[in-house]
């Protein structure tokens, strides 16, 4: 780690960080409040985090549509496109573009809002290093992948619209991720492949990056059955994984609110370890945990998308088959409640 700067820093390539100087001092001169400021600072951070490399010649768009998005989070009518336009010498049009992309990548709190009114409960345990340099810079690098490939581009916009529909309302940063992960380690391609498969081969990692996507790439998703809560330094959770029949364990940050017979549903990882703790498991995303109403409105619909993929792979699938090609509809619910 390099003295003096935080992680959030570290993330940041040379030209996020222009940009992000040039959004403050342009917001300091304008003597906004501090809480603005550090808003806005959180706004470029999440982009930065996993947005493709920016030119040099559009720092001063990136930072407009950074201001324009604070302005419209606001409600501060008079921080407009032209207004800007003119301070930072760039087109509205272009504003206009950057903000639509930053708006998809922006982290929100709908999907937690909505779920409460349902009796979903979302616990956003994120697991011990899944939001690191190292981590930030693989999924930078496989979301590049994927963008520029020829190869793949077709691909991730089909399953991408198949999975999430153009109707959804902006995923936040996470589910990026789970999406991101769901397209390239979960989902087998026609030759029997994967993305990554091919991603490890083509591009170049240090040891600490490759060590990271190998963990992405042994990940899980399921639902789990709660069977016991244990609790020692930090709390485990001893589960039924309800699609492959297996009894884990997984390490997670806190266990409030969690008890045994809940249903809960999250991304999982093994942990490398060759002592006490080899074979077990912790999180790779959120924690969601299913009230019993929802558990069953879940298990009615899971049903029926289970018989339309044995139907359309021509045999009955097995439970891990389906739940590995198809698990981000899970989330496509969560985000429709």
């Amino acid at each position: 780690m390099v003295k003096g700067k935080t992680s959030q820093e570290q993330q940041l390539t040379k030209n996020h960080q222009e940009v992000l100087e040039l959004i403050t001092t342009w917001l300091a001169g304008k003597h906004f409040l501090t809480e603005d400021i550090e808003e806005a600072e959180e706004i470029w951070r999440q982009y930065g985090l996993l947005g493709s490399n920016i030119h040099t010649k559009s720092i001063p768009t990136w930072a407009a549509a950074v201001i324009y998005y604070l302005g419209k989070k606001k409600n501060y009518k008079w921080l407009d496109q032209a207004y800007l336009a003119e301070a930072f010498s760039v087109s509205p049009a272009s504003i206009s573009q950057r903000w639509r992309d930053l708006k998809r990548l922006s982290m929100r709190e709908n999907t937690d809002q909505a779920s409460g009114k349902r009796n979903i409960r979302q616990q956003k345990q994120e697991n011990f290093d899944f939001f690191t340099p190292i981590a930030a810079e693989v999924f930078r690098k496989l979301m590049t992948y994927t963008q520029q490939s020829e190869k793949w581009k077709s691909y991730v916009g089909e399953v991408f619209y198949h999975y999430v529909g153009t109707e959804a309302p902006p995923l936040p940063i996470d589910l990026i991720l789970e999406l991101l992960i769901f397209i390239t380690c979960d989902r087998t391609l026609p030759n029997g492949c994967k993305i990554i498969d091919y991603f490890v081969v083509e591009e170049r990692f240090t040891k600490e990056e490759f060590s990271f996507l190998q963990s992405i790439r042994e990940s899980r998703f399921s639902l789990f059955k709660v069977k016991m809560v244990e609790m020692k330094n930090v709390p485990w959770l001893h589960v039924e994984d309800l699609y492959r029949d297996e009894d884990l364990i997984i390490m997670v940050k806190k266990s409030k609110g969690i008890e045994e017979g809940d249903i809960i549903m999250s991304r999982i990882i093994p942990i490398k370890n060759r002592g006490p703790l080899h074979g077990k498991w912790k999180l790779g995303g959120s924690l969601v945990t299913l009230s019993a109403r929802a558990a069953e409105e879940l298990e009615e619909l899971a049903k029926r998308w289970f018989w339309k993929f044995s139907i359309a792979n021509k045999g009955w699938a097995t439970g891990e088959e389906f739940i590995q090609e198809n698990s981000f509809l899970f989330w496509r619910w969560l985000l429709s409640k």
